[in-house]
């Protein structure tokens, strides 16, 4: 008898996913413009953006529940734009559970593959008492292992009434699971969590896809979800995707303003700033002969709060006006003057400061990111850096 997790290997050998110049709207208000996505064999790829911004029709139109004003919808290099969505073979995890209050924990698992065999059955008629014994056998067999996968066993005699919501989300992804799908589409299925039940499902749908090997599209507003768990992150805003990439080249190289504002908690400082022609850049008064090869131009500067750093002789200085300990980082938010809102900056605890005391600090200027006036990226190379 092969595995839950060898057999979803199995099914999901050849589930690329390619989502080609999707456009959808309702009524008069676009939702998705031209939108275009591949998702590779095995890859946990996360629509993230905030609410309103398409991510979710985007994962409903993939699944077959919405159709598209234009554009194809392909799996496993067949075009599936217009099969109904049980003949996709996709499974997907909604933010309500969705589980029936009257079933058990098994029965609700069970369910689809119910479903499935009744399906088969009105095409076969004639099906006899001990194929559909035997079929029982099979789906309560795949029930069994899935369950062991989870670490539900204990739970399969329960109504889902009795169960705690990590429990119930456990529940929803093993009626998922035992239909091995091509791939699973996942919408916000953490949202109903609390904080630290979050954090901890977080890790076990990060260990499950490593175990499964199967595609994941997951879709959040949560950046947290969408930087700890994705091989991949789309960020969508206004019906667009503006960048796809690992979590890491997205947070230390957005290719805009919006995504670099979107990505990273706090969210990351932008101030006005002037590179000088010169090879300086001038920010707030303060001109850094930083070697920055380039011409003269009006540039937008972010800087992570981890990036900036408390200096005696630091070249820029605010005053402290909130101050929040999170235990292992304080974020000192500081009055500074010709910033157009209040600076963060990432302190040790040690290092902590009291509301009213006026602090300096500075920055490397490597770690500095540039947006000109339209919030594109402005790639400015450093002639110092590159002498190193």
């Amino acid at each position: 008898m092969h595995s839950a997790a060898t057999r979803l290997r199995r099914g999901a050998l050849m589930s690329q996913i390619s989502l080609k110049s999707i456009t959808k709207a309702f009524g008069d208000t676009p939702v998705l413009n031209d939108v275009s996505l591949d998702i590779e064999d095995g890859e946990f790829v996360t629509l993230v953006g905030p609410s309103g911004c398409g991510k979710s029709t985007l994962l409903r139109i993939l699944a077959g529940l919405e159709a598209a004003d234009a554009g194809q919808v392909a799996i496993q290099g067949r075009d599936v734009t217009a099969i109904r969505p049980a003949d996709r073979n996709l499974a997907m995890v909604f933010q309500s559970y969705a589980l029936y209050p009257h079933l058990s924990v098994a029965q609700n698992m069970m369910t689809p593959l119910r479903m499935r065999d009744l399906d088969r059955a009105g095409r076969l008629p004639l099906i006899g008492p001990l194929i559909a014994r035997a079929a029982h056998r099979k789906m309560r067999d795949q029930v069994a292992e899935v369950a062991e996968t989870l670490q539900i066993t204990p739970l399969l005699d329960r109504k889902p009434g009795q169960l705690s919501g990590g429990q119930r989300q456990r529940v929803a992804l093993g009626r998922a699971m035992v239909r091995a799908p091509v791939a699973f589409l996942m919408d916000e299925p953490l949202s109903n969590l609390d904080a630290a039940l979050r954090v901890h499902m977080r890790a076990e749908l990060s260990e499950l896809h490593r175990r499964l090997q199967a595609t994941f599209v997951y879709v959040t507003h949560d950046q947290a979800e969408a930087l700890t768990m994705s091989d991949r992150m789309a960020v969508m805003m206004h019906g667009d995707i503006l960048q796809v990439g690992p979590p890491n080249d997205i947070y230390l190289n957005p290719a805009s303003l919006d995504v670099a504002r979107f990505i990273g908690s706090p969210q990351i400082n932008t101030l006005p700033g002037e590179l000088n022609g010169a090879g300086g850049l001038d920010l707030l008064g303060v001109t850094s002969d930083t070697r920055y090869v380039g011409t003269r131009q009006a540039v937008t500067v972010g800087l992570r709060p981890e990036h900036l750093n408390l200096a005696q002789q630091g070249r820029l200085s605010g005053i402290v006006r909130h101050s929040e300990n999170l235990g292992a980082d304080v974020f000192l938010r500081l009055e500074v003057g010709g910033a157009p809102a209040p600076v963060v900056l990432r302190a040790a605890p040690a290092d902590a400061r009291g509301r009213g005391e006026r602090v300096a600090f500075d920055f490397d200027p490597n770690d500095a990111l540039f947006f000109d006036a339209n919030g594109a990226r402005v790639m400015v190379p450093n002639a110092a850096r590159e002498v190193a």
